[in-house]
């Protein structure tokens, strides 16, 4: 069966089979013996947490520019992300419909990329106006932009008004939009 938090155990049969008891307010079935066909179709269904997130090392930004290619992929696999999504999908896609957001993975390579650029560059910021500006005109027009999220769906990265520079992708001077908009 498929894993949920909001489900309860209610009896073990003789016979091996076991009863579950759906605990989700709204779910419609609340209170209910529930199988497994109830359960894949839940769209509030609870999945628990499975990679323990004391594994995974935070790093700041200055330690990311300091880290060789190895190293990231290392911190990609200690993740539990395939290493191979690297290679095998592409960052952008271009089509008419918005692409799903890059494998994380994807994301951590290219942020560190951005950083080494930016640092590079000596670390250069559009001011608010041209910030304001951009987001206004280019990004929560497009198709690409997720306006919950405030991110971008072709990169993954966070693109909105407020924020420091390292935090926001139109803030810094050296990125530029996928879709080459600016």
């Amino acid at each position: 069966m498929l894993p949920c938090n909001k489900r309860q155990k209610i009896v073990k049969r003789p016979s091996g089979d076991t009863s579950y008891r759906c605990l989700h307010k709204k779910s419609g079935v609340h209170g209910q013996t529930v199988d497994e066909g109830v359960c894949s179709r839940c769209p509030l269904r609870s999945v628990p947490h499975v990679k323990p997130c004391d594994k995974v090392n935070i790093v700041t930004s200055e330690e990311m520019i300091s880290l060789d290619d190895e190293e990231v992929k290392k911190m990609i696999s200690e993740a539990g992300l395939d290493i191979m999504d690297l290679d095998e999908n592409p960052l952008i896609e271009k089509g008419p419909l918005p692409p799903e957001y890059p494998p994380l993975s994807v994301q951590l390579w290219t942020y560190k990329e951005a950083l080494i650029k930016w640092n590079k560059a000596g670390r250069p910021t559009r001011s608010q106006e041209e910030v304001e500006e951009i987001h206004k005109t280019h990004c929560m027009p497009c198709e690409w932009y997720d306006k919950e999220k405030k991110r971008c769906r072709g990169c993954g990265c966070t693109v909105s008004v407020g924020s420091i520079a390292v935090l926001n992708k139109i803030k810094m001077g050296t990125e530029h939009c996928p879709k080459e908009k600016w």
